[in-house]
């Protein structure tokens, strides 16, 4: 499976020069975005697998066109970025090698919005966050999930393997999959909270199914081992990684666990069955990261404020200072004077807005997914990007906002 280096974007809400907090120089400005009443939706960095689209590479925010209609929210998957507007509408760009633009064709580098087909009278009320891997999920207005693109190893829900390119609404003969209300997807499997109850598709390499096997299942799995009678208020995913967020603030974990990815302390083991993760204080948000073996990393804010982060940290990830991964919760180097309101994570990078929409990343920085137009080649706390943002996506090394 190619790993894809992938378009960065973000919305951006003022033309603010770029800085940095180590001191270093400052890079050009950001454009500014149109005068208008609807976001502007912005990308940089590089599309594709192994510089295959290059020549599509921004190291500064380039606007993307086509999206027509209020943005409400931005979710991303490592190949593609998707906008959903007050209508009901979804709007994609980026590669398509497997019809995850959901439009019906196959368009390699598709830097301007497709509209996302969907039959007559569907109207899309969320879009999960991460997508699963070349491929794409939404949840309409009655609670139905709706796939497209890739489908590998089932993860969609669907029993054909091959890319779909149109939307197909997940109606599994077992277990059927109604009043959806969350979803994610990564790598090879996704996750879905119907009912009452969380369900797992797709790969169950590393136990990321969490339903007690290794075994793959393109038809729903109840999650095995998460407390009765809690809501599930998140869900998350990674290469081989899921995780859910209850709404008593506790947050389990389960799958790959090379580098501590789970936080339980040192066992290094996989785990096909959720764990709890120990933290401080209750979890108000969390996200998981990563996009391959050598990376997957998870970060949290906390009730009292404080954001944590555990897993790999090869390119300085977690934000604690350091390159050396943590099976174990560490504290983010948050900024005096700055709190941290929302958190996300890609595959070598995490990023975080504050009370004041202030964009902040750090983290590997090779097709400059940090958005700060430098060539820097990581860091290792926190930075400010110099631009405010509403909300954060990534995944891999695409980013999306607004």
């Amino acid at each position: 499976m190619r790993h894809r280096k992938i378009a960065v974007a973000l919305a951006l809400a003022a033309p603010l020069a770029l800085t940095a907090c180590s001191g270093t120089s400052a890079p050009a400005a950001v454009p500014s975005p149109p005068s208008s009443t609807t976001a502007t939706v912005y990308r940089w960095g590089v599309p594709g697998s192994s510089g295959a689209f290059k020549q599509l590479e921004r190291t500064t925010p380039t606007a993307v066109t086509g999206i027509q209609g209020k943005v409400v929210q931005i979710a991303t998957s490592n190949s593609d970025s998707y906008a959903l507007t007050s209508s009901g509408a979804v709007w994609a760009w980026g590669v398509d090698n497997y019809g995850e633009l959901g439009n019906g064709t196959a368009r390699d580098d598709s830097v301007s919005a497709v509209r996302v087909r969907f039959p007559k009278g569907v109207r899309i009320v969320s879009l999960p966050d991460p997508m699963p891997f070349d491929g794409a999920l939404a949840i309409d207005s009655t609670g139905h999930a709706w796939g497209w693109g890739l489908n590998v190893s089932g993860d969609l829900c669907l029993p054909t393997l091959s890319g779909l390119p149109a939307s197909v609404e997940i109606r599994p003969a077992r277990l059927p999959l109604t009043d959806v209300t969350l979803a994610t997807g990564a790598r090879g499997h996704s996750l879905f909270y119907a009912g009452g109850t969380v369900y797992a598709c797709g790969s169950g390499t590393d136990g990321a199914l969490g339903n007690g096997s290794t075994a793959n299942s393109s038809k729903p799995v109840p999650v095995a081992g998460l407390p009765t009678g809690t809501r599930v208020t998140a869900l998350t995913s990674s290469w081989n990684g899921s995780g859910a967020l209850l709404a008593s603030g506790a947050y389990y974990d389960w799958g790959y666990n090379a580098a501590g990815q789970l936080g339980d302390g040192g066992t290094g083991t996989n785990s096909d069955m959720p764990v709890q993760v120990k933290l401080p204080s209750a979890v108000r948000q969390v996200f998981q990261g990563g996009s391959g073996k050598t990376n997957g990393q998870t970060i949290a804010i906390l009730a009292d404020g404080s954001v944590w982060t555990w897993g790999a940290n090869k390119s300085g990830q977690l934000g604690n200072g350091t390159t050396t991964s943590s099976d174990v919760p560490v504290a983010v180097h948050v900024p005096a004077g700055v709190t941290f309101v929302t958190v996300n994570s890609g595959g070598y990078a995490s990023y975080a807005i504050d009370s004041q929409g202030r964009l902040w990343a750090w983290g590997g920085n090779d097709y400059g997914q940090l958005g700060t137009g430098t060539s820097a080649p990581l860091t290792t706390t926190p930075v400010d990007v110099g631009t405010h943002l509403t909300q954060v996506s990534s995944t891999a090394r695409n980013v999306a906002g607004f």
